[in-house]
């Protein structure tokens, strides 16, 4: 037996060592629900876990810029039901004008209804805005459906992941209603007409728009919850296993204290052994 070093005390150390460390690991992990708090955790998988987090960021970030996409369409479309009706309001003015029991006075009261009308369908196209982006961008030639100019939102993760989303001139200028003649009705009802049908293209083109968003919006929603369904696999503690790890690694830090406690008595129990030998 040696007295110098005891052996057994000092296995019983390096045994208390490493529990310690793993009762250590297994508190951090329940405290921080991650089992994956540095690279020596589990160096194969950092950066695995790493590029799903960065995944997972994007793909909410996408979802944000198609849910405000979608408000700002909604918010244009509803400037534009109110174009629409403002067209049809001005529509069955004009057809009234055309009645030949009609004073002048009576002609005279349409029309300045129907310079209300313009200015409405005015301030709707050159006020309705998100976010300080206008719903209107000027156009150089009346009655052109060709958009103005187009601005790209991005809708997922990847570089030529983006939409354009095109912006038109709805003033009463660009319609073509701003000089109607009410003294010749066919000409100024084909003229709402175009208007009205140019201002339903219009509409058709961001609810289209709209579709393409819901649909994208619900694949990123899909994708999303598989990628974080892995990255909770890799990086996420199992609290019920780590909770476990924790008990039963204290409870061998504490069996370790005490084997330690009476491994210490050995060498001095050897000596009086042996100062009791005669």
């Amino acid at each position: 037996m040696r007295l110098n070093h005891n052996m057994y005390s000092l296995s019983i150390y390096k045994t208390y060592k490493g529990r310690i460390t793993d009762e250590s690991k297994a508190l951090n992990n329940i405290s921080t629900g991650s089992r994956l708090n540095s690279a020596k955790d589990n160096p194969g998988k950092i950066g695995r876990n790493e590029t799903l987090k960065i995944q997972v960021l994007t793909n909410d970030a996408a979802s944000k810029n198609i849910q405000d996409t979608n408000s700002m369409l909604q918010t244009f479309d509803g400037a534009l039901q109110g174009i629409n009706d403002n067209l049809n309001r001005m529509r069955e003015l004009t057809v009234s004008a055309g009645s030949g029991a009609l004073t002048e006075e009576d002609k005279n009261n349409i029309k300045a209804e129907i310079e209300s009308i313009k200015k409405d369908i005015d301030a709707l196209a050159n006020n309705t805005e998100f976010n300080g982006i206008k719903m209107t961008s000027p156009s150089e030639s009346p009655l052109n459906l060709n958009p103005t100019k187009i601005i790209k939102s991005a809708i997922g993760n990847m570089d030529d992941e983006n939409i354009g989303i095109p912006f038109f001139d709805a003033t009463p200028k660009n319609l073509g209603i701003e000089d109607l003649n009410m003294d010749d009705v066919d000409s100024s009802l084909e003229a709402i007409d175009n208007a009205t049908q140019i201002v339903s293209k219009i509409r058709s083109k961001y609810g289209a728009i709209q579709n393409r968003l819901e649909g994208t919006a619900d694949y990123l929603s899909s994708k999303d919850i598989n990628v974080q369904t892995t990255q909770s696999r890799i990086g996420d503690a199992d609290i019920a296993e780590e909770m476990m790890n924790y008990s039963k690694n204290q409870l061998l830090v504490n069996s370790s204290i005490g084997l330690m406690a009476q491994s210490n008595n050995f060498p001095k129990e050897c000596l009086n052994i042996l100062g009791n030998v005669k």
